[in-house]
Parts: structure tokens; C-alpha cells; sequence
């Protein structure tokens, strides 16, 4: 007899064995236990997580000899014939290969003629989001009213590609993706089951490979032991399937930590040299990182990380040599570089750019200390009473009635007060006036000095404009002197040289920000 591959072996034959869909088994067992059974059923999920296995075990839970019943016998004719696929009352149709509206047509003639063993006919269509516009008007009519023995069960990954008129007919069940922690434990049962020596490691980066997959994780054992026989290791799979050594994340992610350019190039340039995907490595990277962030800020981490205790080990270690916001700047980098890794005819170029920029990270400053920097910037012509403006403060009660006949000569403290009144009515103005120092403010006269040039003529075109606002500020008639200097130095000028700092520039870049 020839080999028959464990994907096929291990297949579920009842409702208790599919693993990870209870939400879908036990509403068909109690549909079945209360005689509810509905024409037309539409399973939808990825790859690989039950849905023909689930459609097949319905078919003979209806169709058993004993039932119908939530748990076929799995010994009768019947059950026999669906389980080795040679039922005439249960048609396995391959959407993606009978997509025109004839191969319908045919499945309506088909379809008033009575079971011949069982007590009903089950159409079971794969992939059905591939059947055409036409089929699926065709196939309207005979959901709509379709004989008392026919039951559909139609299988989809795209559902979004279904008409709303067939979904409307259809009891609709999504399968999940099987969880990592089921997948695994399944291996090691079917390993323990073969008699093959597998460890925890090898399980894990086998279930990790599946994707949610139970299909995929079955087959990828069945190549596994191909290759290295009845004993696997963590590195026959890595040899075997052409995947990553993980600690290739571990010690790229210490040396990033480390500052350690020339280690981070080189093992760049192995990942390269083993020829494995700069995107999925961007993606392996980007979880490793997430999983840092995970460890650094949740004591008990275990339960969301999907990864071995060992590895979680290693992950606290890394955690206690860097800081929190270092680790979110570069999940930042990594995932703006993923964008462009993925669109990039040179995406090695990409990565070690991405890589060398977290190497470096303390070149940049968080925003506590940013915004420090900016509040320590002399004079304030360059800050915003940002509590004055939420507050919608009227600093003109503070000042009318309040200001001495005598003159005020350059009080920064006045100048402050109707820089931000100023800001409240024309914002364009006030971000020149920034750049000006005051001479003298008192009653009758405002007088500033500015640099000739763009802002210098700016406030000239202006002046009445600012008169007006000085007016209104002072509630009385001001005269307005604008000067020109063309050596002032300014403390606005501050905030010129903030913005004009390497470390802010980088800072800026990167989070995409602005110095208000």
C-alpha cells in the first residue's frame, strides 16, 4: 500500500477531534441533535484550518446509518464511503476548475434526483469565491428553493468575493486561524504517535512556520523527517526549510543594543549570503522587537508571547539593557523602513540604513527633553504661554488701566502678553513679530527693532495691521515704530537656533514633527 502523508493520516474524523473550531462543531452537533439542519452552509478561513474536514464529517453525521447524529459511527458503509471519498450522495466540486455557468447547469439537473444510500445529497464546492457571475446567478434559484434532500456546503479563503445574494441563503461559520499552542501540541501528539524524537524548539519553529495552519504544520513534519529521519533537531528544520536561525534575531538585536555597527553588517551580510527574504527578516525583526516592548512593560509576559520559555529568558535580559522609549524609536525606524524594504529594488541597502540609524538612537532625544530644551530657549520670543491660550485667557485685563503714563522701556513680560494676543488674531503676524526685539512699549508708542530682509519688510507691509491689534490691546490710540538692523542679534533668535540644531532636525524627521 503506498504512504499515505499525515496530513491525510491525522485527519479529523468527528467533530471532537477538529481542533480549534468548537465555535463551528458544536453549533452543527446541536443543529443536528435539534433538527435544524439548514440547506446551505458557507465555511470561510484561511488555508488549512477545517473547513472540507468539517463539511465531510457533517456530510456523514446526516448520512450515517445510525444517524442522523452529532457523532457519526465512522463503521458504516456510508461513513466509509465519504471518509474514502467515493460517495455518489456526497460531490466534492472544485470551484477554481468548474467556474462556468454550465457545470451549474449540470449540478441542477443533477440535483432533484434522491440519494441512493444516504438520506441526503451533499454538494461540497471548494473555493466556491471562483465561480463566475454567471454560475452564481445560476445557482440563486436552487438556493433559494432547493429540494428537501439536497444540503450545500460551500468553502471559501475570499468571502468578500461572494455575491450578497448567495451569502443572504447561506448559515455562514468563520474558522479562526489555529492558535500556535494548539498547533504544537498536535505535532508532539502526532510525534509521540510515529514514534519521532522532536524537541520543543524544532515543534515550535514547525508551528510557526504553518501560519495558523494545521494542514501546513502536518505537511512540513512529513518533509522534516524526510530529511533527517525519525530524530529531529531544531537546525533540520532550519537546513530543511530554508528558514532563519532565530538566533540570528537574538544577536542582531544585542548588538544593535550594544551600538555594535560592525557586528550588526556582518550579520546582515550572512542573512544575505543564506539568501533568506530582507522582507520576512524585516518582519521576524519588527516581532522580535514588538516582543522586547512586551517584556519591558508587562511582568507576566508569557501569555502574550507566542515563543519558547528560553527565548523569553533571552528577551529580559535584552529588556534590562535598554530603555523603553530607545525601543519604541526603533520600532518606529523598522517599520517605516518595512514600507520601503517592500517596494525597494535594493532592499539590503534599506535595512542596514534602518539598522545603523537604531545603532545610533542616542543621537536622538526623546520629547521631554526636547520640549526642556525648547522652554530653556532665553527671552521667550520663541514660546507660547501654551496654559495662557487653553485657558483662553484675556490678557488684556491684566494690562488695561494697569500700565504707568511712564514709558516701559523693552519690558519682555508686556512684550510676552501682546505677542500672544497678537497670536489669537493674526498667527502669520505674531510668527514674525517672533523675530523682533522690543525698544520701548508704554502708552503712546510700541517700538521694535527688527533684521532687514523678508521680516523686516513683512512687518512694514504690516504695520497697520499691527497698529490696529496694539490699539485694541492698549484700548487707545498707539503709535508704531518698526526699525531696521541689520546686526541685531536677537534673543528670537533662540528659537532660529533650535530649530537649526542637528539632534531637533533628526528628532523632527523622524517623528515627523514641527517646533510651534
Amino acid at each position: 500500500m503506498s504512504y499515505l502523508v499525515l496530513a491525510r493520516k491525522w485527519r479529523p474524523q468527528v467533530f471532537e477531534d477538529v481542533i480549534g473550531q468548537r465555535h463551528v462543531t458544536q453549533t452543527l452537533q446541536n443543529a443536528i441533535s435539534s433538527k435544524r439542519v439548514a440547506h446551505a452552509y458557507l465555511f470561510s478561513g484561511s488555508r488549512g484550518v477545517g473547513k472540507t474536514t468539517v463539511a465531510r464529517i457533517l456530510a456523514k453525521a446526516l448520512n450515517c446509518v445510525k444517524g442522523p447524529a452529532p457523532v457519526p459511527c465512522n463503521e458504516c458503509e456510508v461513513c466509509a464511503d465519504i471518509t474514502a471519498s467515493s460517495s455518489i450522495d456526497v460531490l466534492e466540486i472544485d470551484g477554481a476548475s468548474n467556474t462556468g455557468v454550465e457545470n451549474i447547469r449540470e449540478l441542477r439537473e443533477t440535483i432533484k434526483y434522491l440519494p441512493s444510500k444516504g438520506r441526503y445529497r451533499i454538494y461540497i464546492i471548494d473555493e466556491v469565491h471562483m465561480l463566475s457571475n454567471n454560475a452564481f446567478n445560476a445557482l440563486l434559484k436552487t438556493l433559494e428553493e432547493p429540494p428537501a434532500h439536497a444540503v450545500f456546503i460551500f468553502a471559501t479563503t475570499e468571502p468578500h468575493k461572494i455575491p450578497d445574494t448567495i451569502l443572504s441563503r447561506c448559515q455562514r461559520f468563520d474558522f479562526k486561524r489555529i492558535s500556535l499552542k494548539d498547533i504544537q501540541n498536535q505535532i508532539k501528539h502526532i510525534a509521540s504517535s510515529e514514534g519521532i524524537e522532536i524537541n520543543d524548539t524544532a515543534v515550535y519553529l514547525l508551528a510557526r512556520e504553518s501560519e495558523g495552519s494545521m494542514r501546513d504544520s502536518q505537511g512540513l513534519l512529513d518533509q522534516v523527517v524526510s530529511f533527517s529521519g525519525n530524530k529531529v533537531a531544531e537546525r533540520d528544520i532550519i537546513d530543511a526549510l530554508g528558514i532563519m536561525d532565530r538566533q540570528f534575531l537574538f544577536r542582531l538585536t544585542d548588538a544593535i543594543i550594544r551600538k555594535d555597527d560592525t557586528a550588526c553588517l556582518n550579520l546582515i551580510e550572512n542573512i544575505y549570503n543564506f539568501g533568506y527574504d530582507f522582507k520576512r527578516f524585516c518582519q521576524d525583526l519588527l516581532e522580535q522587537i514588538r516582543n522586547l516592548i512586551v517584556v519591558k512593560t508587562v511582568k507576566e509576559s508569557k501569555d502574550l508571547l507566542d515563543i519558547p520559555d528560553a527565548e523569553v529568558a533571552e528577551l529580559q535580559k535584552l529588556a534590562e539593557e535598554v530603555s523603553l522609549s530607545d525601543v519604541q524609536i526603533m520600532l518606529n525606524i523598522l517599520y517605516r523602513s518595512y514600507e520601503e524594504i517592500a517596494r525597494s529594488a535594493m532592499p539590503r541597502f534599506v535595512l542596514e540604513m534602518a539598522i545603523l540609524r537604531m545603532t545610533h538612537i542616542d543621537k536622538f532625544q526623546s520629547i521631554d527633553e526636547m520640549i526642556k530644551r525648547l522652554e530653556g530657549v532665553e527671552g521667550g520670543a520663541g514660546e507660547r504661554d501654551f496654559e495662557a491660550v487653553k485657558r483662553g485667557a484675556d490678557f488684556s485685563g491684566s494690562v488695561h488701566g494697569s500700565i504707568p503714563a511712564a514709558a516701559v522701556a523693552a519690558d519682555g513680560d508686556l512684550w510676552h502678553k501682546l505677542l500672544v494676543f497678537v497670536r489669537g488674531k493674526k498667527p502669520a503676524l505674531a510668527s514674525h513679530l517672533e523675530y523682533a526685539v522690543p525698544v520701548a512699549i508704554n502708552q503712546e508708542v510700541v517700538s521694535v527693532k527688527v533684521k532687514d530682509g523678508h521680516y523686516f519688510t513683512y512687518l512694514t507691509n504690516n504695520k497697520e495691521s499691527f497698529m490696529k491689534l496694539c490699539e485694541e490691546f492698549f484700548r487707545k490710540k498707539i503709535t508704531v515704530d518698526i526699525e531696521s538692523d541689520m546686526d541685531i542679534n536677537t534673543v528670537s533668535n533662540g528659537k532660529a537656533a533650535v530649530q537649526d540644531d542637528p539632534v531637533i532636525k533628526d528628532a523632527l524627521r523622524i517623528f515627523g514633527g514641527r517646533i510651534i
